[in-house]
C-alpha cells in the first residue's frame, strides 16, 4: 500500500487544472514559471546537500526549457523566436553544466534569465 501526500495532492491537481484551462499564451506563461521553481529549488538543494533533488529538479528544468524552444514559431516570430532559440540553448546547456558541477550560481543564472522573458511575456497581452 502506498502513502500519499496530501499536499503533493493537491499541488498537482491544482496544476493539471491550471494546464488543462490555459490558452497557449498562459500555457507558455506556466512553463516558464515552472522552470524557473525548479531551477531555484536545484539550487536550494545545493546549500542543503540533497543531491538528489537537485538533479530531478535540474533535469526537469533543463525538460521544460527544451520544450519552450520547441514551441518557437519562427514564421511569425522572426527575430524573436531566434533570439529566443539562442537563449533556450545557452540555459539548457548551462543547466546541463550547472548539474553537473553543483553549481547554485549557474542555476541561478538560468533562473534570471527566465525570470527576465517572463516578466516580458507577461505583459504581451493575446489576441
Amino acid at each position: 500500500m502506498t502513502t500519499r501526500n496530501p499536499a503533493a495532492a493537491y499541488r498537482s491537481t491544482a496544476v493539471e487544472t491550471r494546464v488543462h484551462e490555459a490558452d497557449p499564451h498562459q500555457l507558455i506563461a506556466l512553463m516558464l514559471e515552472g522552470a524557473i521553481q525548479r531551477l531555484r529549488m536545484a539550487e536550494a538543494c545545493i546549500a542543503s546537500g540533497d543531491l538528489m533533488r537537485k538533479a530531478k529538479a535540474a533535469s526537469e528544468a533543463g525538460a521544460i526549457v527544451d520544450s519552450l524552444s520547441g514551441c518557437l514559431d519562427f514564421s511569425q516570430g522572426g527575430d524573436i523566436a531566434a533570439r529566443l532559440e539562442a537563449l533556450y540553448d545557452y540555459a539548457s546547456r548551462r543547466i546541463v553544466a550547472a548539474n553537473a558541477a553543483n553549481d547554485a550560481q549557474g542555476f541561478g543564472e538560468v533562473a534570471g534569465l527566465l525570470d527576465d522573458v517572463f516578466a516580458a511575456w507577461k505583459q504581451i497581452k493575446p489576441a
